[in-house]
């Protein structure tokens, strides 16, 4: 049997319930070796209430990333870890804006 510590539990409940009253936002960017972005930006969401503004949404949504990433060279590592930073801000306010919850947010750059 494993042993887990009291407070783990407590932090992975703590968790949970977040996801499941906020809901999961997950943004990837693909960008070339120069530090460009070459594709839309990929949205998965779960337990947002967005159902019937879906398209709007994704459009404010790849806005943001656009608005975003234009202010940032993906070129340098710290600047890639402040990107993401301000991105996971960024997207989280606009969700916010939108439905009123906060989402757990990953946001994911893939170079190729």
């Amino acid at each position: 049997m494993i042993s887990i510590n009291k407070k783990w539990t407590q932090h992975f409940i703590k968790e949970r319930k977040n996801l499941a009253n906020n809901g999961y936002l997950e943004v990837t960017i693909i960008i070339n070796d120069k530090g460009k972005v070459i594709k839309k930006p990929i949205f998965s969401f779960k337990g947002l209430p967005i159902e019937s503004q879906n398209e709007d949404f994704i459009f404010d949504l790849e806005d943001e990333v656009k608005k975003t990433s234009r202010t940032f060279s993906l070129n340098n590592s710290k600047q890639e870890n402040i990107l993401i930073e301000e991105l996971k801000k960024n997207c989280r306010k606009l969700v916010k804006e939108k439905t009123g919850k906060k989402p757990y947010t990953n946001i994911n750059l893939v170079r190729i």
